[in-house]
């Protein structure tokens, strides 16, 4: 019942209701057949501004921004193994820098295919509606997008993070399934954490996505829609106990 109720709360979120949505039965049946039980997003590092003639995909970590990977790495990235063999990441330079930093300071060996680039993570930062959005509002927590006060960007906020999350938690699926299918069945390993590198304000609609399909509390709904996500941080959600978390760097307590 909480997980009907967990959606008819977020409905902006799409899932479950066709379309190409995953559903939630669809969702955790393929996390338990990749031995997936907790499933991680971290936002990439800080990041300098756009170079000269260059797009918002082309930025770069800072030395600041490499720093955080690596912390976060160390800390929680540390306490959340075993790793699930992927890292499903945005294909902009600033989150695949991310991801390899991170992993490096986790001390996880890193092969070709670790690191896993999904369009999906990055899509949303390009669509020109959510664009001149996020100049708006800029980083803040998702409620200042999704409940907005004003009617209109309230609706743009629902409409793209909706599809977003959408298609975000519908390509993981679907990652996990053909890498089940790919090993004959055969699970990797045990009580994995499948980690995700992406954006603000867009990564914290998906961890609610995932929340809402893992059948999460409303604290765990709560920390997720009212957290400003900061740089190299993130979330976790535990699938087994329904519970979802902030996971901070140690440097940016207090």
């Amino acid at each position: 019942m909480r997980r009907t109720l967990a959606l008819a709360l977020h409905d902006w979120l799409l899932l479950g209701k066709g379309g190409g949505a995953v559903s939630p039965d669809a969702f955790l049946s393929s996390a338990e057949k990749a031995g997936v039980t907790k499933i991680a997003f971290l936002r990439h590092g800080k990041t300098a501004p756009k170079p000269k003639n260059g797009v918002d995909f082309d930025r770069q970590l800072t030395d600041e921004g490499r720093s955080q990977a690596m912390e976060a790495g160390s800390s929680f990235g540390t306490l959340l193994k075993p790793f699930y063999p992927h890292v499903l990441v945005s294909p902009a330079p600033r989150t695949m820098e991310t991801a390899e930093l991170f992993l490096a300071s986790a001390s996880i060996p890193v092969s070709s295919d670790t690191i896993r680039p999904i369009q999906p993570l990055y899509d949303g930062t390009m669509q020109p509606k959510g664009s001149q959005l996020f100049q708006k509002i800029g980083y803040a927590p998702l409620r200042d997008y999704v409940d907005s006060s004003d009617p209109d960007d309230r609706d743009v906020s629902r409409t793209l993070l909706g599809m977003y999350a959408a298609t975000v938690v519908t390509a993981m699926a679907e990652t996990l399934q053909q890498d089940t299918s790919s090993t004959t069945g055969t699970k990797t390993g045990e009580n994995l954490t499948l980690w995700m590198v992406g954006h603000a304000i867009y990564l914290p609609a998906a961890a609610l996505g995932v929340a809402s399909l893992a059948d999460c509390c409303q604290a765990g709904m709560e920390t997720i829609l009212s957290t400003n996500t900061k740089e190299a941080e993130g979330y976790i959600i535990d699938l087994d106990k329904s519970e979802a978390s902030y996971l901070s760097r140690p440097s940016s307590k207090g």
